[in-house]
C-alpha cells in the first residue's frame, strides 16, 4: 500500500494509496521511528531524519486504456410458455408483449 517515500527537510514522507493503510501506518509510526534510531539505512546516511509523516494520494499510478469488450450473447432458454394472471390491463399488455418477443425469438 506504500506508493513511494521521500525525504524533505529532515522528514521522511510515506505516500500511501489507501486511508486504511495510513491508519495502520499511524498506529506503527513510533515503532518505525525507534527502529531508525538504532539502524540508519545506507540510503539515508546523507540526510538526518527528524520526523516521519504519511499521507494518502488519490492520483492513479498509471492510466488504463478502456477497451471495448466483445458482447457475449447467450441462447434464449425461455420458451414463453407461462400463464399471465394480471388484472391490470396496462401491465398485462406489457407482459404479453414480452411473452410474444420470447416466443418469436425461440421460434427461429
Amino acid at each position: 500500500m506504500i506508493k513511494f517515500a521521500y525525504i524533505k527537510n529532515g522528514t521522511l514522507f510515506f505516500v500511501l494509496n489507501h486511508p486504511g493503510a495510513k491508519q495502520e501506518f499511524d498506529n506503527n509510526i513510533q515503532s518505525i521511528k525507534s527502529a531508525l534510531k538504532f539502524y540508519n539505512p545506507s540510503e539515508c546516511e546523507e540526510n538526518s531524519i527528524n520526523d516521519i509523516k504519511a499521507f494518502v494520494t488519490h492520483t492513479p499510478t498509471k492510466i488504463i486504456k478502456f477497451e471495448e469488450k466483445r458482447k457475449e450473447t447467450y441462447q434464449e432458454r425461455a420458451h414463453g410458455n407461462f400463464q399471465i394472471k394480471i388484472k391490470d390491463e396496462n401491465l398485462k399488455e406489457l407482459v404479453l408483449s414480452i411473452q410474444k418477443i420470447i416466443k418469436d425469438k425461440n421460434a427461429t
